[in-house]
């Protein structure tokens, strides 16, 4: 098998995050226009229960198994690669199928008395075989990315994002047919009957987004089927000749052990990553309704818009944290879900360079994942920020009163999507040279920095959800600074901050700038969708002379990052 360079690991990954993203929106905005942000917020709801189990029983394998494959490749232990990966699916397989059933026991509990809202219980539960589908497709795509081959894993997301997109729509439009269908017939509508069409038209969201849900499972389950197949049928790369050379392997309770103590701290830190996602959804409706308590006039001043025929007064703090999440933090995911593939490629290579102690190329590796993180990170954050209303206006025109609420927070969050894109890749470097601990004091320390931030903010009527945005960028700036220094710390390596940092940060300032302008000189000209993409377009360009003036990107520089 042939190992792939940081660079051509991470353009095949990036490549496959985009086209996955692009899918993934041609995913949510459809399902936004057909739930609402009423319903965007039970799906969020599902996945917020979701995430910490899936985390506890799925999140730190593939990087630990990753990692751990590598460095077997880097000592030529190909037996014990082999060996590792079998020992891994056992366990890792178990564990998904009892967190799995773990899930569906406990989720009318969760959804009604830990988040309270008991309307997005069948949607946790079409949710919860995720965790064993999981369990097996981390397993095995780390074991592939720590051969340094990042194809299969390209392709399994885009597979998982092309069914996500025909089964999570079709399902979500055939629920909602059918549900509207009954109510015509017969006045009842999944086991209920509501008084009229309006009411029936609330009563059929949480079945939609349920059915949604369902149609994402499958969507994994093919995916998954596809990487246990192409490892199957076109194998690791490890020949007869190699096994016989490495004879032997280490004791089963050897590997499993070395196994759980790189996952566990990876898994902590995504438990509490995720956990802060779930004290979000019961504190940020929480203090919307003191805001709303503390100046009642000027909220509904600011979103009485948004009260129609499936949403009312009453449901508002939900809308709000819908919107929020359905959209806002969709547009905020984007990019750092680009930077994050820079973090999966890098992996092995810093995992071996630190293995064999080769400082020089381990400084090649951060150096690298670095200046490819912020050349993206900084324009495309900055422009997020600036052009957050027309953004969100061209992805979810068809809901003005959703877009009216998440128009300031993403401004906001535009600036949280310079650190999150950040974060990903230093927590990935961290892992790599043996400290998987830091990633959790730094993200419990983060975290609770943005819990505190929320109860301060939110309640404010004049911030309101807004203070959540303040709240998520504040805790991923703590994350990205803080693991920025423990690595330079612990490796001792030397970066360039002016080309990595400072001169980026500049050229990305004057990018931001040229997409302000453009669409602010061009508002009485052309509409929504061709002034963003103009704006776009003169902003990358202002972006990449000014890279080349500022001497940031040359041949040579190029040639690097694409040559080892």
């Amino acid at each position: 098998m042939k190992k792939q360079g940081f660079f051509l690991g991470s353009v095949i990954l990036v490549a496959s995050v985009l086209i996955t993203k692009i899918l993934g929106l041609v995913y949510k905005i459809p399902l936004a226009n057909m739930v609402g942000g009423t319903g965007m917020g039970y799906y969020s709801v599902a996945f917020t229960v979701f995430m910490p189990v899936y985390a506890v029983a799925v999140s730190g394998v593939p990087s630990a198994m990753a990692r751990m494959t590598a460095e077997n490749m880097a000592f030529g232990r190909y037996r014990n690669a082999r060996k590792l990966r079998r020992v891994a699916l056992v366990f890792f397989t178990g564990m998904g199928a009892l967190f799995s059933l773990v899930l569906i026991a406990l989720a009318y509990p969760l959804c009604k008395y830990v988040v309270n809202e008991p309307k997005a219980l069948l949607s946790v539960i079409a949710v919860a075989p995720s965790v064993l589908i999981g369990a097996v497709i981390s397993v095995e795509r780390g074991y592939i990315e720590g051969m340094r081959n990042m194809i299969p894993t390209a392709v399994s997301e885009i597979i998982e994002s092309l069914f996500k997109v025909i089964l999570g729509l079709g399902f979500a439009y055939a629920a909602i047919k059918y549900g509207m269908q009954s109510y015509y017939a017969d006045g009842s509508l999944f086991f209920s009957a509501p008084a009229n069409s309006n009411e029936a038209k609330i009563v059929v969201i949480p079945y939609a987004v349920a059915a949604s849900v369902l149609g994402i499972t499958i969507a994994h389950a093919i995916s998954c089927g596809y990487v246990v197949l192409s490892l199957r049928l076109g194998g690791d790369g490890i020949t007869p000749q190699m096994l016989e050379a490495d004879p032997v392997t280490d004791r089963m309770r050897v590997l499993l052990r070395r196994l759980l103590l790189l996952v566990l701290p990876i898994a902590v830190a995504s438990v509490i990553s995720t956990l802060t996602s779930m004290v979000d959804l019961v504190s940020i409706n929480r203090c919307l309704k003191q805001a709303f308590e503390a100046d009642y006039t000027a909220m509904m001043r600011q979103y009485g818009g948004a009260v129609n025929e499936t949403t009312t007064s009453a449901m508002l703090p939900h809308f709000i944290y819908g919107s929020y999440t359905g959209l806002a933090m969709t547009v905020f995911g984007l990019v750092p879900s680009l930077t994050a593939m820079f973090g999966k490629s890098v992996l092995p290579g810093v995992s071996e360079s630190w293995a064999v102690k080769d400082t020089m190329r381990l400084r090649k590796n951060i150096n690298a994942v670095l200046f490819a993180v912020m050349l993206l990170a900084l324009p495309c954050g900055m422009v997020i920020s600036v052009l957050s209303r027309e953004i969100l206006q061209l992805l979810f025109g068809g809901r003005p009163a959703e877009v009216a609420a998440s128009v300031l927070p993403l401004s906001v969050l535009g600036v949280g999507v310079i650190f999150l894109c950040l974060a990903s890749p230093v927590f990935a470097v961290l892992q790599a040279i043996g400290r998987p601990d830091l990633p959790v004091r730094i993200t419990i320390a983060a975290g609770v920095a943005k819990l505190v931030v929320n109860f301060l903010l939110i309640p404010l009527p004049e911030l309101n959800i807004t203070g959540a945005a303040i709240a998520t960028t504040l805790m991923y700036a703590v994350i990205s600074i803080w693991s920025l220094v423990e690595i330079l710390r612990l490796t001792k390596i030397r970066i360039d901050f002016a080309k990595i940092f400072v001169k980026p940060a500049f050229a990305a300032l004057l990018s931001a700038g040229t997409a302000f302008l453009v669409n602010e000189f061009t508002k009485d000209l052309i509409g929504n969708s061709f002034r963003l993409l103009f704006s776009v377009f003169a902003s990358g360009i202002i972006y990449i002379i000014s890279l080349v003036l500022l001497s940031v990107l040359t041949k040579k520089e190029v040639k690097a990052l694409f040559f080892r």
